[in-house]
Protein backbone atom coordinates (compact mmCIF):
# COMPACT_ATOMS: atom_id res chain seq x y z
CA UNK A 1 0.00 0.00 0.00
CA UNK A 2 0.95 3.68 -0.67
CA UNK A 3 2.84 4.44 2.45
CA UNK A 4 0.58 7.28 3.43
CA UNK A 5 -2.33 6.32 2.54
CA UNK A 6 -3.89 3.49 5.53
CA UNK A 7 -7.46 3.78 4.72
CA UNK A 8 -9.70 1.83 1.94
CA UNK A 9 -10.76 4.08 -1.39
CA UNK A 10 -14.11 3.28 -2.77
CA UNK A 11 -14.63 2.41 -6.22
CA UNK A 12 -17.67 3.51 -7.28
CA UNK A 13 -18.16 2.37 -10.93
CA UNK A 14 -19.65 -0.78 -12.07
CA UNK A 15 -17.85 -3.84 -11.02
CA UNK A 16 -16.43 -4.36 -14.35
CA UNK A 17 -15.14 -0.98 -14.35
CA UNK A 18 -14.03 -1.04 -11.24
CA UNK A 19 -11.66 -4.39 -12.04
CA UNK A 20 -10.71 -2.44 -15.31
CA UNK A 21 -9.10 -0.10 -13.16
CA UNK A 22 -7.62 -1.83 -10.55
CA UNK A 23 -5.69 -3.53 -13.31
CA UNK A 24 -4.55 -0.63 -14.67
CA UNK A 25 -3.51 0.67 -11.85
CA UNK A 26 -1.52 -2.20 -11.40
CA UNK A 27 0.20 -2.11 -14.69
CA UNK A 28 1.32 2.07 -14.06
CA UNK A 29 1.85 1.45 -10.11
CA UNK A 30 3.73 -2.01 -9.84
CA UNK A 31 5.25 -1.92 -6.11
CA UNK A 32 0.98 -1.26 -5.38
CA UNK A 33 -1.53 -4.18 -5.09
CA UNK A 34 -4.45 -2.62 -6.25
CA UNK A 35 -6.41 -5.14 -3.98
CA UNK A 36 -4.98 -3.10 -0.75
CA UNK A 37 -5.53 -0.08 -1.55
CA UNK A 38 -9.27 -0.15 -3.67
CA UNK A 39 -12.46 -1.48 -2.62
CA UNK A 40 -15.01 -2.29 -5.27
CA UNK A 41 -18.55 -0.79 -4.19
CA UNK A 42 -20.46 -0.33 -7.65
CA UNK A 43 -23.10 2.29 -7.70
CA UNK A 44 -24.14 1.57 -11.30
CA UNK A 45 -24.61 -1.44 -13.47
CA UNK A 46 -25.32 -1.08 -16.88
CA UNK A 47 -28.06 -2.84 -18.74
CA UNK A 48 -27.89 -3.07 -22.46
CA UNK A 49 -30.63 -2.62 -24.56
CA UNK A 50 -31.22 -5.53 -27.29
CA UNK A 51 -32.24 -4.33 -30.71
CA UNK A 52 -33.25 -6.56 -33.69
CA UNK A 53 -31.99 -4.06 -36.11
CA UNK A 54 -30.52 -0.55 -35.91
CA UNK A 55 -30.22 1.48 -38.55
CA UNK A 56 -28.12 4.84 -39.04
CA UNK A 57 -28.22 6.58 -42.19
CA UNK A 58 -26.70 9.90 -40.56
CA UNK A 59 -22.70 10.04 -42.04
CA UNK A 60 -21.75 11.52 -38.25
CA UNK A 61 -22.06 9.34 -34.96
CA UNK A 62 -21.64 10.70 -31.24
CA UNK A 63 -20.68 8.12 -28.49
CA UNK A 64 -20.45 10.45 -25.01
CA UNK A 65 -19.46 6.92 -23.18
CA UNK A 66 -17.73 3.81 -23.62
CA UNK A 67 -20.44 2.00 -23.19
CA UNK A 68 -22.25 3.66 -25.81
CA UNK A 69 -19.35 2.27 -28.38
CA UNK A 70 -19.67 -1.36 -26.78
CA UNK A 71 -23.39 -1.77 -27.30
CA UNK A 72 -22.75 -1.48 -31.01
CA UNK A 73 -20.05 -3.97 -31.24
CA UNK A 74 -21.03 -5.96 -34.23
CA UNK A 75 -22.78 -3.78 -36.05
CA UNK A 76 -19.77 -3.38 -38.99
CA UNK A 77 -21.36 -1.38 -41.52
CA UNK A 78 -20.80 1.59 -38.76
CA UNK A 79 -17.08 1.75 -38.70
CA UNK A 80 -16.31 4.15 -41.87
CA UNK A 81 -18.66 6.49 -40.39
CA UNK A 82 -17.09 9.97 -38.59
CA UNK A 83 -17.09 9.04 -34.80
CA UNK A 84 -16.95 12.07 -32.34
CA UNK A 85 -16.22 11.05 -28.71
CA UNK A 86 -16.34 13.54 -25.59
CA UNK A 87 -12.61 11.84 -24.80
CA UNK A 88 -9.50 10.07 -25.53
CA UNK A 89 -11.03 7.43 -23.09
CA UNK A 90 -14.55 6.46 -25.26
CA UNK A 91 -12.13 7.44 -28.06
CA UNK A 92 -9.59 4.44 -27.53
CA UNK A 93 -12.48 2.20 -26.98
CA UNK A 94 -13.95 3.54 -30.40
CA UNK A 95 -10.89 2.54 -32.31
CA UNK A 96 -10.29 -0.80 -30.40
CA UNK A 97 -14.07 -1.71 -31.57
CA UNK A 98 -13.08 -0.82 -35.49
CA UNK A 99 -13.70 2.85 -35.53
CA UNK A 100 -11.74 4.30 -38.46
CA UNK A 101 -12.51 7.77 -38.13
CA UNK A 102 -12.65 8.83 -34.82
CA UNK A 103 -12.30 12.62 -32.97
CA UNK A 104 -11.89 13.50 -29.55
CA UNK A 105 -12.08 16.33 -27.53
CA UNK A 106 -9.11 16.73 -25.67
CA UNK A 107 -10.34 18.46 -22.50
CA UNK A 108 -12.83 15.55 -21.90
CA UNK A 109 -16.16 17.08 -21.25
CA UNK A 110 -19.13 17.67 -23.44
CA UNK A 111 -18.75 21.48 -23.41
CA UNK A 112 -15.13 20.70 -25.26
CA UNK A 113 -17.10 18.08 -27.52
CA UNK A 114 -19.42 20.62 -28.48
CA UNK A 115 -16.75 23.08 -29.51
CA UNK A 116 -14.63 20.03 -31.61
CA UNK A 117 -18.09 19.94 -33.19
CA UNK A 118 -18.54 23.22 -34.30
CA UNK A 119 -14.96 23.85 -35.55
CA UNK A 120 -14.76 20.43 -37.52
CA UNK A 121 -18.48 20.22 -39.15
CA UNK A 122 -20.49 22.74 -41.07
CA UNK A 123 -24.15 22.83 -40.43
CA UNK A 124 -26.52 21.63 -40.84
CA UNK A 125 -25.06 17.92 -41.17
CA UNK A 126 -26.48 15.14 -39.10
CA UNK A 127 -25.69 13.48 -36.07
CA UNK A 128 -26.91 10.64 -34.60
CA UNK A 129 -26.13 10.32 -30.82
CA UNK A 130 -25.78 7.09 -29.30
CA UNK A 131 -26.13 7.13 -25.22
CA UNK A 132 -28.03 6.19 -22.24
CA UNK A 133 -31.19 6.22 -20.88
CA UNK A 134 -30.33 8.56 -18.05
CA UNK A 135 -28.18 12.19 -19.02
CA UNK A 136 -26.81 14.49 -16.66
CA UNK A 137 -26.52 17.18 -20.03
CA UNK A 138 -28.95 17.87 -22.86
CA UNK A 139 -26.38 17.63 -25.75
CA UNK A 140 -29.17 17.41 -28.33
CA UNK A 141 -30.66 20.31 -27.48
CA UNK A 142 -27.33 22.26 -27.01
CA UNK A 143 -26.54 20.56 -30.89
CA UNK A 144 -29.75 21.44 -31.97
CA UNK A 145 -29.54 25.22 -30.86
CA UNK A 146 -26.52 25.37 -32.85
CA UNK A 147 -28.15 24.43 -36.27
CA UNK A 148 -27.31 20.81 -36.67
CA UNK A 149 -29.48 17.76 -36.39
CA UNK A 150 -29.54 15.46 -34.16
CA UNK A 151 -31.25 11.94 -33.49
CA UNK A 152 -30.86 10.10 -30.59
CA UNK A 153 -30.91 6.16 -29.90
CA UNK A 154 -31.17 4.79 -26.35
CA UNK A 155 -28.38 1.71 -26.46
CA UNK A 156 -28.29 1.49 -22.69
CA UNK A 157 -29.35 1.84 -19.38
CA UNK A 158 -28.19 3.23 -15.92
CA UNK A 159 -29.25 1.42 -13.03
CA UNK A 160 -27.88 2.88 -9.97
CA UNK A 161 -27.29 0.83 -6.20
CA UNK A 162 -27.25 2.49 -2.92
CA UNK A 163 -24.54 1.87 -0.56
CA UNK A 164 -25.03 -0.97 2.26
CA UNK A 165 -25.92 0.83 5.94
CA UNK A 166 -22.34 -0.42 6.87
CA UNK A 167 -20.11 1.26 4.12
CA UNK A 168 -22.21 4.03 5.13
CA UNK A 169 -21.15 3.83 8.62
CA UNK A 170 -17.23 3.20 7.85
CA UNK A 171 -17.45 6.82 5.36
CA UNK A 172 -18.93 8.62 8.37
CA UNK A 173 -16.83 7.10 11.11
CA UNK A 174 -13.59 7.86 9.19
CA UNK A 175 -12.64 4.59 8.19
CA UNK A 176 -12.99 5.39 4.34
CA UNK A 177 -10.07 7.29 3.27
CA UNK A 178 -12.04 8.60 0.23
CA UNK A 179 -14.32 7.58 -3.18
CA UNK A 180 -13.28 8.01 -6.90
CA UNK A 181 -16.18 9.78 -9.76
CA UNK A 182 -15.80 8.78 -13.41
CA UNK A 183 -19.21 10.55 -14.09
CA UNK A 184 -21.29 13.41 -12.79
CA UNK A 185 -24.49 11.14 -12.50
CA UNK A 186 -23.05 8.36 -9.97
CA UNK A 187 -21.07 11.51 -7.64
CA UNK A 188 -24.84 12.96 -7.58
CA UNK A 189 -26.42 9.74 -6.99
CA UNK A 190 -23.63 9.51 -3.88
CA UNK A 191 -24.15 12.59 -2.37
CA UNK A 192 -28.55 12.11 -2.72
CA UNK A 193 -28.27 9.16 -0.59
CA UNK A 194 -25.28 10.01 2.02
CA UNK A 195 -25.52 13.31 3.61
CA UNK A 196 -22.79 13.13 5.76
CA UNK A 197 -18.87 11.97 5.16
CA UNK A 198 -16.21 12.29 7.39
CA UNK A 199 -13.94 15.12 7.91
CA UNK A 200 -10.87 15.07 5.68
CA UNK A 201 -12.88 12.54 3.64
CA UNK A 202 -11.74 12.84 -0.31
CA UNK A 203 -13.26 12.96 -3.49
CA UNK A 204 -11.32 12.12 -6.21
CA UNK A 205 -12.99 13.80 -9.63
CA UNK A 206 -12.38 13.18 -13.12
CA UNK A 207 -13.54 16.64 -13.92
CA UNK A 208 -14.44 19.88 -12.61
CA UNK A 209 -17.91 19.29 -13.55
CA UNK A 210 -18.00 16.16 -11.63
CA UNK A 211 -16.29 18.27 -8.28
CA UNK A 212 -19.01 20.82 -8.78
CA UNK A 213 -22.06 18.00 -8.05
CA UNK A 214 -20.28 17.36 -4.49
CA UNK A 215 -19.54 21.16 -3.62
CA UNK A 216 -23.04 21.78 -4.76
CA UNK A 217 -24.55 19.06 -2.92
CA UNK A 218 -26.24 19.12 0.76
CA UNK A 219 -23.24 16.33 1.96
CA UNK A 220 -21.97 17.83 5.18
CA UNK A 221 -18.70 17.36 6.45
CA UNK A 222 -15.29 18.79 6.14
CA UNK A 223 -14.59 16.82 3.12
CA UNK A 224 -11.64 17.17 0.51
CA UNK A 225 -12.21 17.70 -3.95
CA UNK A 226 -9.73 16.53 -5.70
CA UNK A 227 -9.62 17.36 -9.45
CA UNK A 228 -7.66 15.00 -12.14
CA UNK A 229 -5.35 17.60 -14.51
CA UNK A 230 -6.75 15.23 -17.05
CA UNK A 231 -9.67 13.73 -17.09
CA UNK A 232 -8.08 10.03 -17.74
CA UNK A 233 -7.49 7.26 -15.27
CA UNK A 234 -3.96 8.15 -15.37
CA UNK A 235 -5.07 11.90 -14.52
CA UNK A 236 -6.54 9.62 -11.22
CA UNK A 237 -4.01 7.93 -10.51
CA UNK A 238 -1.68 11.21 -10.51
CA UNK A 239 -4.25 12.40 -7.74
CA UNK A 240 -4.14 9.32 -5.40
CA UNK A 241 -0.26 9.00 -5.78
CA UNK A 242 0.44 12.49 -4.74
CA UNK A 243 1.95 13.05 -1.26
CA UNK A 244 0.07 15.97 -0.40
CA UNK A 245 -2.71 14.40 -0.84
CA UNK A 246 -4.16 15.07 2.58
CA UNK A 247 -3.99 18.86 1.86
Amino acid sequence: MIPFLKKKIYLTRSDEDNLNFQRYFNLVQKKVDARELFESTPLLNILFIKFEKLIIPETNIIFTSRYGVKALTGIENLKLKKVYCVGKSTAEIAIKYGYQKVQFSEEGNVSSLINLISKEVKKPQRFHYIRGKKISFNLKKELSDLGYKIKETIVYDQVFNKLSADQKKLIIDGKVLGTIFFSASVAKHFCDNLKKVSDGFLFFCISDRVANIITSSDTEGKYIVKVAKKPTQDGIIDLICKKDILY
